[in-house]
């Protein structure tokens, strides 16, 4: 697998969303790398590390507990954002040997659990038109622009640097492999219930109210589970309030 390592101390290990990579997390890498050793790589089938895309959250995980095995980490804080946090969870309960704490930022987990809204439908529905006519570019797109929308209007896809969509295209395929498996009902209720490490579940204050609602039912489901809100940010924390994004990690790191 493609990594990128820097930084001396705490080890912190950064598990991307779908459509990004280890170069997209900004600021947020560079100050971490401050005060921790960041490691940061790109999951199976992204293009760097290649590899046939994965539908399935334990190959994640078993990669992910690779790469710090091979790394010799001693127990890092594991971070990661929307599916990213999902393996990120599923980390803390197969290896937990691995985990010093995590910090999950709105894993769609159960999402469809909750009632949908008129444009998670139409974007899912978009999305889903456009990649069975082959259009994959355009139909990561689709969906990622609505799950980056802000709860006051808006979209942080609009406002992301040109490298970063241009990211998405590239990856397009592993994109829309993630998202569907993002939104499945993995892990269970009872897997949860045996998660051991600290779990630090966020959601931002411009994200939709439904990512508050998913999030504290996930923290509720994990008996080490914490929920905090962060200022300023949406889906897209790292981008939106990396400061703040940081700052939650910090205090894991302790």
């Amino acid at each position: 697998m493609y990594f990128e390592e820097r930084g001396e101390g705490v080890p912190v290990l950064l598990i991307h969303p779908a459509g990004a990579t280890a170069s997209t997390w900004g600021v947020v890498a560079d100050d971490l790398a401050k005060h921790a050793r960041v490691i940061a790589y790109d999951r199976r089938g992204y293009r760097r590390s290649g590899g046939a895309p994965a539908n399935s959250i334990p190959v994640h995980t078993s990669d992910a507990a690779a790469l710090l095995d091979r790394l010799q980490c001693p127990p890092a804080v594991i971070v990661g954002t929307s599916i990213g946090a999902t393996i990120a969870i599923d980390l803390a309960l197969r290896r937990p040997d691995l985990v010093r704490a995590v910090v999950a930022h709105e894993s769609p987990w159960h999402v469809t659990r909750h009632p949908p809204t008129p444009s998670q439908v139409g974007a899912l529905t978009k999305m889903g038109w456009l990649a069975a006519r082959g259009q994959h570019a355009r139909a990561a797109e689709a969906f990622l622009r609505f799950a980056y929308t802000y709860r006051d209007g808006g979209t942080a896809w609009d406002a992301f640097p040109e490298e970063w969509r241009r990211t998405v295209g590239e990856n397009a395929e592993a994109a829309l492999v993630d998202i569907r498996t993002a939104i499945g009902s993995y892990p269970t209720a009872k897997d949860l219930a045996a998660v051991e490490p600290r779990v630090i579940s966020t959601y931002g204050l411009r994200s939709p109210k439904t990512m508050a609602r998913v999030t504290r039912s996930l923290a509720a489901a994990i008996p080490t589970g914490e929920v905090l809100s962060i200022e300023g940010a949406g889906h897209a924390a790292p981008f939106d309030a990396p400061a703040n994004f940081v700052e939650v990690i910090a205090a894991a790191m302790s």
